[in-house]
């Protein structure tokens, strides 16, 4: 019983990781590729600290 607690955990553990990468590319899809070709270094340093903000967000959202 020890043995499929220990892998149930990992298991959940993997899923865990594998939503926080997933929400990760959904906030990083949002922004087209096109428009980011556009945007200056400025506006990219701008919007930068905006995206790495709203990962977090999701990722703790995700651990709730």
């Amino acid at each position: 019983m020890k043995q499929l607690i220990k892998i149930l955990e990992k298991i959940n553990k993997q899923l865990e990781i594998g939503n926080k990468i997933a929400s990760s590319k959904l906030v990083i899809d949002t922004i087209e590729s096109n428009t980011l070709k556009t945007l200056t270094d400025k506006q990219l340093e701008t919007i930068t600290p905006v995206a790495t903000d709203k990962i977090k967000s999701i990722n703790e959202n995700i651990n709730v």
